[in-house]
């Protein structure tokens, strides 16, 4: 008997380091494929993860039977593309989509005629049961979690969780073991799940409430990851959404560090940590740290407003507790990080703009992630009440997504949807927002003035933020924006645009490779390769802040000093005050520490820095900036001259 055809489909984006395993399509395939019923009527013709000509994609394909396409905000435009084309050349072809991307009811159905069948939330079940009901004639009607088309109608069935969570791993079944056999010059990267679902429900998650957490078996855990390692892959990704939640965590991640130590693999381990940041994860997080693993721990927020708190359905940990962590990982030598969330329903840009000095006056000066509120058809945000409640806006922009790479050689744009109006923030309010957090993060987390904006934080009582608004109006202001370092303005503009849905948040910059920076990565990258000029600018607007001129020069000298730059593997300095024991006494921000007078030799030697602009972008910006790496001061060798002869105290 001929066996049907399937073609499954999960394209991605390049990035400078490859590209990830197709996991969604490999799970599905791996479950379906498992049952002998199917393996004998159908045949998995082939999986296609790259973005590849649609019209010469289709020439190639074989009387497909079914093709199922693995939908996220980063392909959809181009799966409904191409399952246009199919269609059109077999019309008798069941097209199917599934994935994050595809909303809990049966609307794509209605707006798109060549898509068949939806598959809703969790996937494996039923595209089984569905491969089962076309081969025997089974109704639809009799698997759960679908919306079809039949005689002209649309259908829904039950969105029901199945008590089946026997599913075996792409890696164990060999599903990526003729994957890469059938493409050996692609450089791909590992993603692996321990468990699946979220308790939390956070209203912009695609996750919320659509599962209790379900572990898999610790054998398959292990199994995955010493596939990973005989693969000698690098790097090592988890896609749970709260690793750290479970004791047997930290027997994981032991077994890790032990594959590690005894073959060198993997060189990079990456999560998301539990939201609550336990003791669990602390332990984890330095066991990471002693062998070089990380790139650090999240102390997340997403707002820090108790009103957005409260409207997203989350409640964040106290900010007492927060200060402890911060305190508790700086003093162990592991880098922190806090995440918000730009966009949330509830925010004002006082709130926004008080929460951000609430993170600095606790310490968070390692580093800092602000991400844009995206509108996900899933979550519950995106529902209509929801949307009403909050008179929720979005504006449609090509995607944002860092880090990818500029080709888009099929020409198929793909889109994101940026909330920038709620009945709380305007669309003014939104742009503020944006260059005010990309002022912050560029100036302070990546540091070009982050020494100096403490200094003054804690000799002069200016509040970060006051600081740093009165910043940004100066980096608008024409004095700059008319000068080589006018990168603020080129970003003002390009958000204007992005209001009107016509540009993107990210740049694109050939200095520094093939890369879509965020905005405050593009911004601190630009100005560096002014530095001079940047720092001759910004004179003028220092020196109001310093009644001491003496100080003023000696900490700037210092704050330049501090940075990374291409090529710097040795550098030397002189300074009058002893800034280096200054900072590293107020790593919480509240003390206030002595600043004592004493001639001193500073050096730097970093043999690892890297050379060029878009090496230095690539490992010490984007792969660097969790770990604060963007700055020296622990690095730094101080050679003091004479005795110390006078302090000059901060604020108490």
């Amino acid at each position: 008997m001929e066996k049907r055809n399937v073609y499954l489909f999960q394209p991605t984006f390049y990035n400078p380091d490859g590209i990830f395993l197709p996991y969604a399509i490999g799970a599905l395939a791996s479950y379906a494929w498992k049952f002998e019923d199917i393996a004998e009527q159908y045949e998995l013709k082939d999986c296609f993860f790259k973005r590849e000509q649609p019209d010469l994609l289709v020439s190639g394909l074989e009387e497909p039977f079914l093709v199922g396409f693995s939908s996220y905000m980063w392909n959809i435009e181009y799966n409904k593309c191409l399952a246009q084309k199919i269609k059109e050349r077999f019309p008798s072809c069941i097209v199917l989509f599934g994935g994050q991307q595809i909303p809990d009811e049966s609307s794509m159905l209605e707006t798109y005629p060549f898509i068949d069948i939806l598959i809703h939330r969790e996937g494996e079940v039923p595209f089984r049961d569905l491969l089962r009901a076309l081969m025997n004639g089974t109704p639809l009607s009799e698997v759960d979690c679908l919306s079809y088309r039949e005689n002209g109608q649309v259908f829904e069935t039950p969105q029901t969780l199945s008590k089946e969570f026997d599913f075996p791993s792409p890696y164990a079944s060999g599903f990526f073991d003729e994957l890469m056999a059938r493409n050996p010059d692609t450089n791909f990267i590992s993603m692996v799940e321990t468990n699946r679902g979220c308790p939390n429900h956070c209203a912009y998650c695609s996750w919320a409430g659509k599962s209790k957490v379900r572990l898999f078996p610790l054998e398959r855990v292990y199994g995955d990851i010493e596939w990973i390692v005989r693969h000698k892959m690098e790097f090592l990704g988890f896609s749970d959404a709260n690793f750290g939640l479970f004791p047997r965590d930290e027997q994981i991640v032991d077994k890790i560090i032990e594959y590690k130590k005894t073959t060198g693999y993997p060189q990079v381990f990456q999560v998301s940590f539990d939201k609550n940041s336990s003791d669990r994860v602390f332990r984890i997080s330095k066991k990471l740290n002693e062998n070089r693993m990380d790139k650090g721990v999240t102390l997340s927020f997403q707002s820090m407003s108790a009103e957005v708190q409260e409207n997203i359905f989350r409640s964040n940990m106290h900010i007492d507790q927060y200060k402890q962590l911060i305190d508790l990982y700086a003093s162990a030598g592991i880098p922190s990080y806090t995440d918000l969330i730009l966009g949330l329903p509830g925010e004002t840009r006082e709130s926004y703009r008080d929460g951000i000095e609430k993170l600095l006056d606790y310490g968070q000066h390692a580093a800092l992630f602000v991400h844009l509120c995206e509108w996900l058809p899933c979550a519950p945000m995106a529902q209509k009440a929801y949307m009403e409640k909050y008179a929720i806006r979005y504006s449609k922009i090509p995607i944002n997504q860092p880090h990818r790479s500029l080709d888009l050689s099929d020409g198929i744009p793909e889109y994101s949807r940026i909330i920038t109006t709620t009945s709380t923030m305007t669309r003014e309010d939104w742009k503020y927002m944006v260059l005010f957090s990309t002022c912050v993060l560029c100036f302070h987390h990546l540091g070009m003035l982050q020494f100096v904006s403490r200094y003054l934080y804690h000799a002069h009582d200016i509040p970060y933020t006051s600081f740093y608004d009165d910043l940004l109006r100066y980096m608008l202001s024409p004095t700059v924006r008319d000068s080589s370092c006018g990168v603020f303005d080129r970003l003002d503009r390009q958000l204007d645009e992005a209001l009107l849905s016509k540009a993107q948040v990210v740049v694109f910059d050939a200095r520094f490779g093939n890369v879509a920076w965020p905005f405050e990565e593009y911004a601190f990258l630009s100005l560096l390769t002014q530095e001079n000029d940047l720092y001759a600018l910004l004179m003028p607007f220092l020196a109001p802040y310093f009644p001491e001129k003496e100080i003023m020069e000696d900490l700037l000298s210092f704050q330049r000093f501090a940075l990374k730059k291409p090529g710097e593997t040795q550098k030397e300095i002189s300074v009058r005050w002893d800034w280096r024991s200054y900072f590293e006494q107020i790593p919480s921000d509240q003390h206030a520490p002595m600043l004592t007078r004493r001639d001193m030799t500073l050096r730097v030697d970093d043999a690892l820095l890297p050379d060029t602009w878009e090496e230095y972008a690539k490992r010490i910006v984007w792969f660097g900036r969790r770990g604060g790496r963007t700055i020296y001061l622990r690095e730094m060798q101080a050679t003091p001259r004479p005795l110390p002869e006078e302090g000059v105290q901060a604020k108490s």
